[in-house]
């Protein structure tokens, strides 16, 4: 968490040295959950967490969205009794297009990235640790309470393929996350 609030730092201090509008940067964070769609190895159950994001708006319809995601699963199916797994991105990267162009409250969006992700081990020592790549797809939609502040609902598809050993001939598994967040935002 040190190095990520060291991050913003450094990005908030960049900001302030340039001469950009105020209106190009987002800081914030939110509630976020998982349904896993497609039965992997392992089988996670849904799960819950929160992200913090850094947004920069390069254009008046286009932006880049970092971010840093932790929920908190627990296994099901043959995985049943593993709890606690933590499914990480660290760091995931979201291009945005908004769809409306003119200056209005809302501000829908679509949005495509890719992350790299990790997946803990849980309460049981069975190799669910595992780490890799993913792209993601999806729409949401900011409302502008102030100028500064927004909340925002956000729904990707996350699909994700991982290394979960280094030996043997069966060393990869994947799973395919559908995402809910929420937001709250500041805008500088």
């Amino acid at each position: 968490m040190k190095k990520i609030f060291i991050m913003f730092t450094f990005v908030l201090a960049m900001a302030a040295a340039s001469n950009a509008r105020a209106e190009n940067f987002t800081v914030g964070g939110g509630p976020m959950g998982n349904i896993f769609v497609v039965d992997a190895n392992p089988q996670l159950s849904p799960g819950v967490g929160g992200y913090l994001y850094f947004d920069y708006r390069w254009s008046p319809q286009l932006s880049t969205q970092f971010s840093v995601i932790v929920t908190t699963e627990d296994g099901r199916g043959p995985d049943s009794g593993d709890n606690g797994i933590e499914f990480l991105g660290i760091p995931t990267i979201d291009f945005k297009y908004y769809i409306l162009s003119s200056e209005s409250k809302w501000d829908p969006y679509v949005l495509a990235g890719v992350g790299m992700y990790a997946i803990s081990e849980g309460t049981t020592s069975n190799g669910t640790f595992a780490i890799g790549y993913g792209a993601n797809a999806g729409l949401g939609c900011d409302y502008y309470f102030t100028e500064k502040w927004s909340v925002g609902l956000t729904a990707s598809f996350r699909g994700i393929a991982l290394i979960d050993s280094t030996s043997g001939g069966r060393n990869g598994t994947a799973v395919f996350p559908f995402s809910l967040s929420g937001n709250v935002g500041f805008h500088f």
